[in-house]
């Protein structure tokens, strides 16, 4: 199964941001993984008074709000591994326009170049002015 090429960009660079994106997500796969086990682990036995039972759903809370964006982001890579192999990795999913290497360095899973991200920014910001 031969991959598809990629117009944009030469294999030398795409190469680098697959060992970039494996490594992001050997380190998003543990921290999930080190989540799991402290932070969602609550005995019964720990928990004496409310204050200390809201602390805990608290740290819970963050948890999960944590492991969820971890979560997402792992799902991203996957999608940028998979953009990888049929040759449309770094090209804005918004302007059909190559992605900056810059941007693309910094964030190997980035769907968006800078342009089309600030724009989406600003109409989520006018929407969120709107409500």
């Amino acid at each position: 199964m031969g991959k598809t090429k990629n117009p944009y960009f030469d294999e030398k660079f795409l190469n680098a941001q697959k060992e970039l994106l494996l490594e992001h997500k050997q380190k998003t796969m543990n921290n999930i993984q080190n989540q799991s086990n402290d932070d969602l682990h609550v005995d019964s036995d720990e928990i004496i008074e409310d204050g200390d039972q809201a602390q805990t759903y608290l740290n819970q809370n963050i948890s999960f709000g944590l492991r969820e964006r971890e979560l997402n982001k792992l799902r991203e890579i996957e999608a940028a591994l998979a953009r990888l192999e049929d040759g449309t990795y770094g090209i804005c999913e918004e302007m059909d326009e190559p992605i900056g290497k810059k941007r693309l360095q910094k964030m190997p899973w980035t769907r968006l170049s800078i342009q089309a991200a600030e724009q989406e920014e600003r109409e989520r910001a006018q929407f969120q002015r709107a409500i």
